[in-house]
């Protein structure tokens, strides 16, 4: 039940890692419905450290906290888990990078549905759709 997701962007290896990190608020899709904070929705992070948060913050200054890095090894891979407001165990998203012709070829992994239980087939249906738009987003 793995969602696995790669794309070619036109940065430099360490580059491209510093934006999917860093960088995530410049490009995450938060107003085109990937956000925990719906209308509230306002700036995204990952603190780039184990044990850092990957979290959202929203207009009224109230957070989310979607997750904690699991590991964090700049440039080639960073790795949180995720989970939702109504679930009850969570999921792990690994990306990783390495440099290909001019450029950086990103892995995405999002695993762990299974753990979900029997309804877990319908989140990562969405999930594949939000990542492809995520995904987008960070590349262009």
């Amino acid at each position: 039940m793995t969602i696995r997701k790669s794309i070619h962007v036109k940065h430099d290896h360490n580059a491209a890692f510093r934006l999917f990190t860093a960088g995530i608020g410049s490009w995450w899709p938060l107003g085109e419905g990937l956000s925990f904070g719906g209308d509230r929705a306002r700036e995204i992070f990952i603190e780039g450290w184990v044990g850092g948060r990957f979290f959202e913050r929203f207009s009224d200054g109230e957070e989310f906290v979607v997750g904690k890095v699991t590991a964090y090894e700049p440039p080639a891979r960073v790795a949180f888990t995720w989970r939702q407001p109504d679930w009850e165990t969570d999921t792990e998203v690994e990306v990783r990078s390495a440099p290909e012709a001019r450029g950086t070829r990103v892995t995405l992994e999002h695993r762990g549905w299974e753990a979900l239980g029997a309804g877990g087939g319908k989140p990562r249906g969405n999930y594949d759709g939000g990542w492809d738009l995520a995904l987008s987003r960070y590349a262009a």
